[in-house]
């Protein structure tokens, strides 16, 4: 419908392109594939409802993998097809068609997935934290809120939640009344917080408490340094946190807060640094190339280095080498 929230967000063919943009919308991660390449699809609709959005993915290949902790992102997905399996350090949860489950966003998952089509819930954390405040008349205007990775406290629940999304997905996202209205929408991220905090185990519920996570400026010193000595080495964010001697989610918010970058927003940048370098020293008639100089800096997908250099440097890759 062109009144409808809906919008396909990518439609592609090509793994490398889905999975860049898999990190770019949820979290950095390393993947396996297998499975018919040749005929593989991955689509991604969303409908962005403010402080919430909410999506339909389509992945038909067979995936193993490891994703870094989604930090400032509180999701919780509904499997509509395919099989499932995603785990923590302390949790487990393998789904089918139907099942609904919740994330830990602060931990490393180990991830499993085969020709799935899956609805998701992604929630701001900040956003999540400030209404829990209202919701439990906290005066602090923010309550740390963790959620385990884990499916929903009771089948009513699960229920219920389904229900919820079923209703979010129709009514709110294709109605201009509903989505059109800053007040209506308000009150629907309430319902859909106040929900989530019902619905999945949580920190809320069981009264433990969530250590907010503070890195000071030396940690980002020491992961500045780590990230510009290992640039050319195959890390990710894990590794760059335990160089700086802190937890991921610390530093993420460090680098957010000093920097106005992630870890390993700051990583691809370095790295795009040191491609331009090559770039310009190269020697095109002894055999050097665009691709082969992107892919020794981690750029694994031409087209988008290519859009990401011209964005950085005002010219092509191609155009450096050459000159």
């Amino acid at each position: 419908m062109t009144d409808s929230l809906m919008r396909l967000h990518i439609s592609t063919g090509d793994p490398d392109e889905a999975h860049q943009w898999l990190s770019d919308a949820y979290a950095d991660h390393r993947v396996t594939l297998s499975g018919r390449s040749t005929a593989f699809r991955f689509t991604h609709s969303v409908a962005d409802c403010g402080l919430l959005k909410v999506g339909v993915a389509r992945h038909t290949m067979t995936l193993h993998g490891t994703w870094e902790p989604l930090d400032d992102i509180m999701l919780f997905s509904h499997l509509l097809t395919g099989r499932f399996t995603i785990r923590s350090p302390h949790d487990e949860v393998a789904a089918g068609p139907g099942d609904v489950f919740g994330y830990d966003p602060d931990t490393l998952m180990q991830v499993e997935w085969n020709d799935i089509k899956m609805a998701q819930v992604r929630i701001q954390r900040s956003a999540m934290e400030r209404l829990a405040a209202e919701m439990l008349g906290d005066d602090r205007g923010s309550v740390p809120v963790g959620f385990d990775l884990a499916r929903p406290v009771t089948a009513a629940k699960a229920v219920h939640w389904k229900r919820l999304m079923q209703y979010v997905t129709t009514d709110v996202a294709t109605s201009p009344g509903v989505h059109g209205s800053p007040l209506v929408m308000r009150h629907v991220q309430r319902l859909v917080v106040a929900t989530a905090l019902a619905t999945f185990p949580n920190s809320t519920l069981t009264g433990t408490p969530v250590p907010a996570g503070y890195a000071s400026p030396d940690a980002v010193r020491r992961a500045v340094e780590f990230i510009e000595e290992h640039a050319g080495s195959d890390i990710d964010l894990t590794a760059v946190a335990e160089a700086a001697h802190v937890g991921p989610r610390a530093l993420q918010r460090a680098f957010r807060r000093t920097l106005d970058i992630t870890p390993l927003g700051y990583l691809r940048s370095v790295r795009l640094d040191r491609a331009h370098a090559e770039l310009r020293t190269a020697d095109p008639g002894a055999g050097a190339t665009v691709s082969g100089i992107a892919g020794r800096w981690g750029f694994g997908h031409p087209g988008r280095f290519a859009a990401d250099y011209r964005a950085r440097f005002g010219r092509s890759p191609s155009e450096t080498l050459r000159n």
